[in-house]
């Protein structure tokens, strides 16, 4: 079952809703509905108010979208590809590939999302003249989510935008490397007060502080593994022993292959070219004199030898693989694993260390 549905394309960028936005719509429908103006609709007549807070929420998930395309819009203009956008139970997040290292560019794309709240918030404040209580009341409460949307994406910590705003800072005087782990370890104490906080006042900013904390140290995580992993190719870390089937082999031949090499997947090669890959959950419960060719799957993601080892690294996490034909000029030249990758990882930081201790000794 799929966790997410794609909703609709705006400006070229696919939107999908993740289903545990449900969640949190219904809950904002029933706060909306049991808090007076400016903070909800309760006082006005029950249709009116279920209408009036159904509608505010969807258009809290409407200033997040607004929010995310601010990012997304100004991120283009610097050449980063936008993947999506995702709205789920935390808000929404824009699916940003190769963020641009350069302090000034990613400043302009944090506080864009920030500034596109504070103007949606601004112009609901506006709004709210209009006399007629129904308005008045939707276009208050629209104008205090904004602003409070833009306020909490400016907290200092990953994965909000306040994050990046302070590495970008901290990168025009230290190494890009530093200033993320800076920026990291400010978010992390960050979250872990707010959890303290939460504990005394409100749970929901447990869960926060959580997905503040694991963000945190994924985006330290990734940027150390880009830092690493970024400076060597694939023809450096792939193996060029590639043990490959044929469309015309049969799956016992395959178990066997499996059972001997204790590899999970193969690709199947055909006069010198790469035509599909097989793999145990293809052939599991299938015939076994059925043809390797008849159960292959022909949609082969595979990655240039050119290609650094991070974008390897990338590729396999996005698509959930453990391992990734090398192609050149059309023919299988090598095949890389996220295990190769992780002990090239563990050898590099390692002579790194050893190099560092060896200059200052």
């Amino acid at each position: 079952m799929r966790a997410s549905f794609r909703i609709f394309r705006v400006f070229g960028i696919d939107v999908e809703v993740h289903i545990s936005l449900l969640i949190l719509l219904i809950l904002l429908i029933y706060v909306f509905s049991n808090y007076p103006p400016p903070y909800g609709f309760d006082g006005f007549p029950e249709v009116e108010k279920v209408i009036l807070s159904t509608l505010a929420a969807i258009g809290l998930f409407g200033s997040i979208l607004a929010h995310e395309l601010g990012h997304s819009l100004v991120a283009r203009r610097y050449g980063v590809k936008i993947k999506g956008i995702m709205l789920f139970i935390f808000g929404g997040v824009a699916m940003m590939e190769n963020l641009p290292k350069k302090p000034r560019e990613e400043l302009m794309i944090a506080i864009s999302g920030p500034a596109t709240s504070f103007g949606i918030g601004i112009l609901s404040f506006l709004l709210s003249s209009i006399p007629v209580a129904e308005v008045r009341a939707f276009f208050l409460l629209s104008g205090y989510i904004n602003i409070v949307l833009g306020v909490f994406n400016l907290i200092p910590a990953f994965p909000m935008d306040g994050g990046r705003v302070l590495r970008s800072f901290l990168a025009e005087k230290r190494s890009y490397v530093e200033a993320t782990k800076i920026a990291a370890e400010t978010g992390r104490a960050l979250a872990i007060l707010m959890a303290i906080f939460g504990i005394f006042s409100n749970p929901w900013l447990i869960l926060i502080a959580l997905f503040i904390y694991i963000g945190a140290n994924e985006e330290e995580r990734l940027v150390l593994l880009e830092n690493v992993l970024g400076r060597i190719s694939v023809a450096d870390v792939m193996s060029t022993d590639v043990v490959t089937v044929s469309p015309e082999m049969s799956v016992s031949e395959v178990v066997d292959l499996i059972l001997k090499t204790k590899h999970l997947g193969f690709p199947v090669v055909e006069d010198g070219r790469i035509v599909g890959i097989i793999t145990l959950h293809d052939i599991i419960g299938v015939d076994p004199e059925e043809k390797v060719g008849n159960v292959m799957s022909r949609e082969v993601v595979t990655i240039s030898p050119d290609k650094s080892a991070f974008d390897a690294f990338k590729i396999m996490s996005e698509m959930g693989i453990g391992r990734l034909p090398v192609v050149e000029g059309g023919r299988i030249v090598g095949i890389v694993s996220r295990s190769d990758l992780m002990k090239i990882k563990e050898i590099l930081e390692a002579l790194e260390v050893m190099g560092w201790r060896k200059r200052g000794s």
